[in-house]
């Protein structure tokens, strides 16, 4: 085994999709098929199993990826750490952002504004490796150990002249053109859910894996789409208005979670410094129109 052929195996292990991890491995998709049915061959067991366009581990494949993750992401901490023992650099703080993103950021601004030597790496996808806090859209069972969890309701966002005549019922927006975060994203599924108990499925007009695209496409007025009332701000400035859902209210619950084990100095100031800004917005009057 080759420690390429295990780190293109763990990056389709993580993504579940041969084309994607292509790309993001900057490859050709036939060389990295290749390179997983040699590391198939070598060990002698199907490590994936093809489920239409995707793929998703076997019991093989998963019991292969529980290994080597924690191997390659110490790999990966390799330059960084030594660089902080040589005394070359700050340890940097590594965020996972699947939800929150623009409050997550503007925490980071506040913090490095009295912290200028504060370094933070921050990663987007589902599938991080490496985090010492994640925050993400969660089910409302039980929290991590050590996390914070922050709920909040989710209005509709339509045109301003839609708006006029108040609160909205859910079933009112059946046929609407809907503004969408991909399918992957936790809080489309909450969405998604949502739409089904009212008896119908949203008609998505457009759809993004960014969550400043879908802001910004909502705002302009282009279609009708979900809010949370705390986490995305106001629609100020916008020719969109926030409204509250009168017939099916629901809400959704954002977690901060720490990394087992011990925080560095770095991650543990940053944290409860972020858990402090979102404390604060939750204390402010929420936007969401009754």
């Amino acid at each position: 085994m080759e420690l390429q052929q295990l780190r293109y195996f763990d990056e389709v292990a993580r993504t579940q999709h041969v084309t994607n991890s292509a790309k993001k491995l900057n490859v050709a998709q036939p060389a990295l098929t290749q390179s997983i049915r040699r590391l198939e061959r070598e060990l002698g067991v199907t490590l994936f199993e093809r489920v239409g366009r995707n793929v998703r581990l076997t019991a093989c494949g998963a019991a292969l990826q529980k290994r080597i993750a924690p191997l390659l992401a110490a790999l990966d901490e390799l330059p960084e750490e030594l660089a902080v023992v040589a005394g070359r650099e700050q340890a940097a703080v590594h965020l996972a952002i699947e939800s929150a993103s623009a409050l997550a950021v503007d925490a980071i601004a506040a913090y490095r504004a009295s912290h200028p030597d504060a370094r933070f790496v921050v990663a987007q996808e589902t599938a991080a490796r490496r985090w010492d806090l994640r925050i993400r859209t969660v089910r409302a069972d039980g929290a991590a150990t050590g996390a914070r969890r922050f709920t909040e309701r989710i209005g509709i966002a339509v045109p301003a002249e839609r708006a006029a005549g108040g609160p909205l019922a859910l079933t009112d927006l059946e046929g609407e053109p809907f503004i969408c975060l991909a399918g992957s994203r936790t809080f489309r599924a909450v969405c998604d859910e949502a739409c089904a108990q009212a008896g119908f499925a949203p008609r998505v007009a457009f759809e993004s894996d960014s969550p400043a695209v879908v802001k910004s496409m909502i705002g302009l007025g282009l279609g009708v789409g979900f809010w949370p009332e705390r986490s995305w701000g106001s629609l100020k400035d916008s020719s969109a208005t926030l409204t509250a859902i009168v017939d099916a209210p629901f809400a959704r619950t954002i977690e901060i979670e720490p990394a087992h084990g011990p925080l560095s100095k770095e991650a543990a100031a940053f944290h409860g410094f972020l858990v402090s800004r979102f404390e604060a917005r939750w204390r402010e009057p929420s936007p969401l129109r009754a």
